[in-house]
């Protein structure tokens, strides 16, 4: 399955289990930004982007940056707390996704293993309460 399917997959995924937890969801005009998504809850936005999950001959692992190839320029983007609240990794084989705080995975330079994800699997639980976080700028968002 190529990239672009496998992107949509995980994308309607995750819109289905946000949905199902009563989050209102909007998405930006352009695709060229670095939050794919943001969720509303209580008046509270988080902004997300949105990965499958990748597997090598090991493990399945959540990638945590953008490789982009234009111009025959190759470049990495490494997401900051500024640009997104979580990554949300897709499992598209167990229709699982992992709800990761920017604040984990800003600690890896490309890729983390599901192995150390796993308290983040289907886990709506650390999104609620979001307290003193109107604008998700704060550094409260995700840590009750």
């Amino acid at each position: 399955m190529d990239t672009i399917t496998k992107g949509r997959l995980g994308y309607n995924l995750v819109e289905k289990k946000f949905l199902q937890e009563g989050y209102e969801l909007y998405v930006p005009v352009l695709e060229n930004t670095k939050i794919d998504c943001i969720a509303c809850k209580n008046g509270y936005l988080i902004k997300f982007q949105i990965k499958t999950l990748g597997q090598d001959q090991y493990s399945k692992f959540l990638p945590v940056r953008k490789i982009s190839h234009n111009q025959g320029q190759y470049k990495v983007h490494l997401y900051s707390k500024d640009e997104i609240d979580y990554f949300i990794g897709v499992d598209l084989d167990n229709e699982d996704i992992y709800i990761v705080p920017i604040e984990i995975t800003s600690q890896y330079s490309s890729r983390v293993s599901i192995s150390k994800l796993q308290s983040y699997k289907n886990n709506f639980a650390q999104l609620e309460p979001l307290q003193e976080n109107l604008l998700s700028a704060d550094d409260d968002i995700g840590e009750n």
